[in-house]
């Protein structure tokens, strides 16, 4: 039983959509079925919006082994709201972020994440950006581009596991 947190129903080709698309590709994969009452929307990415998002779900009657949320902000806020509703991560409830941002090497437990190559986003933006001033009248295509990502494993989903 995993939960997502952070659809973003009202925006369209953005992260939170692709990030929702892994999600259930993961779920199918696992031969689990996308449970939509479990696939929490917010209208930002702010610790706040984590944290509702819980509540919504916890309020809801769902009681969730997991939750993915779709950046760090939220997973943060989700583990706050966690915590004082008396649930103990991992143990309760494991919680995943995604970003690698330095605020979950600090939280308690530290926060699990999808960290994406900054670099390589850093070094792919700067060349967009570069064909784009450098090509005659500014025709550039769009381009769909995969960023290399590693899963941290910290302890909001195994207990024990390094802190960083």
């Amino acid at each position: 039983r995993i939960a997502a947190i952070g659809l973003q129903p009202h925006l369209h080709n953005g992260t939170a959509e692709q990030r929702a698309e892994g999600y259930r590709r993961a779920l199918h994969r696992a031969h689990l079925a996308p449970r939509p009452e479990w696939e929490r929307p917010v209208t930002a990415l702010h610790r706040q919006d984590g944290a509702r998002a819980m509540a919504e779900l916890l309020d809801g009657g769902a009681s969730p082994d997991a939750v993915f949320a779709f950046t760090d902000e939220l997973a943060l806020g989700a583990l706050h709201l966690a915590h004082t509703r008396g649930l103990r991560v991992p143990e309760d409830l494991a919680i995943v972020g995604f970003d690698d941002i330095e605020d979950g090497r600090f939280s308690h437990p530290t926060l699990t994440t999808v960290s994406p190559d900054k670099g390589q986003i850093a070094e792919r933006a700067l060349q967009c950006l570069a064909d784009r001033i450098y090509s005659p009248e500014n025709e550039v295509p769009a381009l769909d581009l995969t960023i290399p990502h590693r899963l941290v494993v910290r302890r909001s989903t195994v207990p024990g596991a390094p802190a960083d």
